[in-house]
C-alpha cells in the first residue's frame, strides 16, 4: 500500500472532478475521500486550495448534492448566488450568537445597598 502525499491527494481529487463537470454530475465528499484514502474534512480543505488555484469547484446540497466543475456560467451564478445566501445566513446567525453571549456571559448585578 502506497502512502499519498498531500500533493498526490490534490492532484487525484483534480483528476477525479476533471469527470464531474455539471452540478448533475456532483461526487460527494465521502465518495471523494473514499476514492483517494483519507478524511471528508481533508477533502473539503483540498478542495478550497483546488479553488484558491483557480479550478471552479462548486457544491451543491440538494439532489445530487456533492461537489462539481461548474459547466457553464449559469451553474456559476447559481453556485455564486447561494454562497452569498450563506454569508448572509452567517452574519445573521454570528450577530445574534454575539448577543446571547453576551447576555449569557455578563455577571448579574447586584441591586444598590442602601
Amino acid at each position: 500500500m502506497t502512502i499519498m502525499t498531500a500533493q498526490d491527494i490534490k492532484t487525484e481529487l483534480k483528476s477525479i472532478l476533471a469527470r464531474h463537470h455539471g452540478r448533475s454530475l456532483a461526487i460527494t465528499a465521502r465518495e471523494l475521500a473514499q476514492a483517494v484514502d483519507c478524511d471528508e474534512r481533508r477533502v473539503r480543505l483540498i478542495i478550497r486550495e483546488l479553488i484558491a488555484d483557480g479550478l471552479p469547484v462548486a457544491s451543491s446540497t440538494e439532489n445530487p448534492p456533492g461537489y462539481f466543475l461548474v459547466a457553464n456560467r449559469e451553474e456559476a451564478r447559481q453556485y455564486a448566488q447561494s454562497i452569498r445566501g450563506r454569508l448572509i445566513e452567517d452574519a445573521l446567525r454570528r450577530r445574534d450568537f454575539r448577543r446571547a453571549a453576551d447576555r449569557w456571559l455578563t455577571p448579574a448585578e447586584q441591586g444598590k445597598l442602601i
